[in-house]
C-alpha cells in the first residue's frame, strides 16, 4: 500500500512540476498567451504545500523551472550548421544551470511556512520572487529575461501602469494573482466557497482596474513634442559571413538603404548592431570612415550605428584599471561594442560602448577576479570578452529645423534592462534607440521575444524607441508600447517614420524598481523572523 500511494505522489509533484513549467513557457512571446502567467504559478503552490522535505523540494522545483527554461529560451543555442559550438555549449548550459536560481524563493517560502505558518509563506511569496528576480538583474550574470512582467506585453491597457511600477512591479502583481489563486483553489476544496469568491473578486478588481486605467491613458494618448523623421536600416547580412567579407560592399548596401530613407525625409538613419565588422574607427580604415562622413555632410543626416571599438593606451597612465595589453607588451587597449553618431555638420563622432554585457557570450563573469576565463571563453567571430564601458552616453544632433534632439542608444541585451534604460532618460534622452543583430537564432522565438520587450521600454519611459536589427525585427514603438511599423525577419529592407522628442518624466524614471526594493526588505524581514523563530525553538527544545 505504501508502495502505490509514493508512486502515486511521485506522478502527482511530476505532473504538477511539468504543469508549471509548460504554463509559464506559454505565457511568453511570441505566443500571446501571457493570461498563462496569471496560474502558472498554481501548479508549484500545490507541489509546495505537499512537500515533505527540502529534497523533494529541490527536485521537483528543480524540474519545473528547467521546463520552462528549455522551452522558453531553446533558441539561444542558435542551433544551425554554422553556429559556433561555444553558442551552443552556452546555450545548454545556461538551461541546465539557471534554474538553480529558482531554488531560492521556493526555500525561503518552505522555510517561512514551518517556522511561521502558511499564511505568512503564502504573504512572503511575491516578495520572494520579486526579490528574485531584480536580483537576477543586477550582478556578472545577470539574466532578467524570464521577468514574469515581460509576459504581459500584448495587454496594452494592462500594462500602461508600468509607467508607475515597471516590469517588476507587474511581475509583483502577477505573482500575487497566483497566490490569490491558489488560496481560492483552497478555499473552493474546504467548501469555503465565500473565501473563494473573496479571493477570485480581488483579482478581477485590480485587473478590470488596470484595464480601465490603461484604456483611459490609451484613448487621451496624444502625441507631444517636436517631430522628426528617422529612417531605419535593416541589412540583412549573415552573421557568421559578414565577419569574413570585405567591408566596402558592406557600406555600398548601408549607404545605398540610407540614400531611400533620405529620400523620405530621414534626418537620423540607424543602423544595427555591429553593422561594419571591423574597429572602423582605429585609423585603419580612413577612406571608409570618409565615405560615412561624406555622405551625412552631402545629404545633411546624422547616422547613428553599432559598431566594434577600440581605444588604444601608449602608457600606464592612460590606460585603464582593466585595460588588456598587447601581445608584444608594446601599448594597452580596451575593445567595445559600441555605437557611435556621425553628424553632418562636425568630425566629431559621439561613441557609447555597452555596460551589460552577455553573460560568457560577450564577457565572461567576474573576470576581474577569474581572469583566465577570458582566454578560455572565446566565439570563433571574435565578439567575445568585451570590455566595459564606463559612462551612459546622451547623443545629441541637430535637426533640420536647427533644434537639438537628445537619445540614448542600448546594444541589443541592454535593452531589457528597465532601470538601465530609465537612467538614460533621467540624463536627458528623449527617444530611445535599440540596435541589435538578432539574426543568430533564425526564425524562433528569441527575435519576436526581445521585440516585445522594448514595448515596456516605451511605455515605461514614454519614450518612442526606433529599433534596428540586423535581419529584424526592426521597427518602431510609441510611448504607450504600440508598434508603428515593424519588418518581417530576414529582408533586406529600410523604412522611415515620424517620432516625436519628449522630456516628461515618468513616476518610474523617478523611483525606479521601488516595489523590488520594498520586496528586498519584505523577504529580508520574514527570512530573519523565520530564523529567530527556528533558533528560539532550537533553545527551546536543548532547554528541555
Amino acid at each position: 500500500m505504501l508502495k502505490i500511494e509514493t508512486k502515486s505522489d511521485l506522478f502527482k509533484n511530476i505532473f504538477l512540476s511539468l504543469l508549471s513549467g509548460v504554463l509559464l513557457s506559454l505565457s511568453f512571446p511570441p505566443f500571446e498567451t501571457g493570461f498563462f502567467a496569471y496560474f502558472g504559478l498554481v501548479p508549484l503552490l500545490i507541489f509546495l504545500n505537499r512537500a515533505k522535505n527540502y529534497r523533494e523540494l529541490l527536485i521537483f522545483t528543480y524540474l519545473s523551472m528547467l521546463v520552462f527554461h528549455a522551452l522558453t529560451l531553446y533558441w539561444i543555442g542558435g542551433w544551425t550548421s554554422k553556429t559556433d559550438p561555444f553558442m551552443m555549449i552556452g546555450s545548454v548550459a545556461l538551461i541546465l544551470v539557471h534554474p538553480f536560481f529558482y531554488w531560492i524563493p521556493f526555500v525561503f517560502f518552505r522555510l517561512i511556512k514551518i517556522h511561521l505558518g502558511n499564511k505568512s509563506a503564502l504573504f512572503a511569496f511575491p516578495f520572494l520572487w520579486n526579490s528574485l528576480e531584480y536580483l537576477r538583474s543586477v550582478d556578472d550574470t545577470a539574466f532578467p529575461w524570464l521577468t514574469l512582467g515581460n509576459t504581459q506585453s500584448y495587454y496594452l491597457p494592462l500594462i500602461q501602469i508600468t509607467s508607475i511600477i515597471g516590469v517588476y512591479g507587474l511581475s509583483f502583481l502577477i505573482v500575487v494573482f497566483n497566490v490569490l489563486l491558489y488560496a481560492a483553489y483552497k478555499n473552493f476544496r474546504y467548501e469555503s466557497f465565500r473565501f473563494t469568491l473573496n479571493k477570485l473578486s480581488i483579482i478581477v478588481i485590480i485587473l478590470v482596474s488596470l484595464f480601465i486605467y490603461g484604456k483611459v491613458i490609451l484613448n487621451d494618448a496624444i502625441y507631444d513634442g517636436k517631430k522628426i523623421t528617422v529612417g531605419i536600416v535593416q541589412p540583412d547580412f549573415d552573421p557568421w559571413e559578414k565577419w569574413e567579407d570585405e567591408v566596402n560592399p558592406q557600406i555600398d548596401v548601408y549607404l545605398q538603404l540610407s540614400d531611400s530613407a533620405v529620400k523620405n525625409g530621414a534626418e537620423l538613419i540607424v543602423w544595427p548592431e555591429s553593422a561594419l565588422p571591423v574597429y572602423l574607427l582605429s585609423g585603419n580604415y580612413p577612406e571608409e570612415v570618409k565615405r560615412i562622413k561624406d555622405f551625412c555632410r552631402t545629404n545633411n543626416v546624422a547616422i547613428a550605428t553599432g559598431l566594434p571599438l577600440v581605444h588604444f593606451y601608449f602608457s600606464d597612465e592612460m590606460k585603464k584599471e582593466h585595460s588588456k595589453i598587447s601581445r608584444d607588451s608594446s601599448y594597452y587597449y580596451d575593445t567595445y561594442n559600441g555605437v557611435v553618431l556621425f553628424l553632418p555638420d562636425s568630425d566629431l563622432i559621439q561613441e557609447y560602448g555597452k555596460m551589460n554585457l552577455v553573460p560568457f557570450a560577450e564577457r565572461a563573469p567576474y573576470l576581474d577576479y577569474l581572469p583566465f576565463l577570458g582566454d578560455l571563453i572565446k566565439w570563433s567571430v571574435g565578439i567575445s570578452n568585451w570590455s566595459v564601458w564606463d559612462k551612459q552616453t546622451i547623443f545629441n544632433f541637430k535637426t533640420r529645423d536647427g533644434d537639438s534632439a537628445k537619445f540614448a542608444a542600448s546594444v541589443c541585451y541592454e535593452s531589457i534592462f528597465p532601470s538601465f534604460n530609465s537612467e538614460f532618460v533621467k540624463k536627458g534622452a528623449q527617444f530611445l534607440v535599440v540596435v541589435t543583430n538578432d539574426s543568430w537564432y533564425g526564425k524562433s522565438s528569441g527575435p519576436y521575444q526581445h521585440k516585445q520587450f522594448a514595448v515596456f521600454r516605451a511605455i515605461e519611459n514614454r519614450r518612442w524607441i526606433v529599433r534596428s536589427a540586423n535581419g529584424g525585427i526592426s521597427c518602431i514603438i510609441d510611448p504607450f508600447g504600440r508598434t508603428i511599423f515593424e519588418t518581417k525577419l530576414f529582408e533586406r529592407t529600410y523604412f522611415t517614420g515620424e517620432i516625436y522628442l519628449n522630456n516628461e518624466i515618468t513616476y518610474y524614471v523617478q523611483y525606479r524598481d521601488l516595489i523590488s526594493y520594498l520586496s528586498l526588505i519584505f523577504s529580508g524581514f520574514f527570512i530573519l523572523l523565520s530564523f529567530i523563530k527556528k533558533l528560539g525553538v532550537k533553545k527551546r527544545d536543548e532547554s528541555n
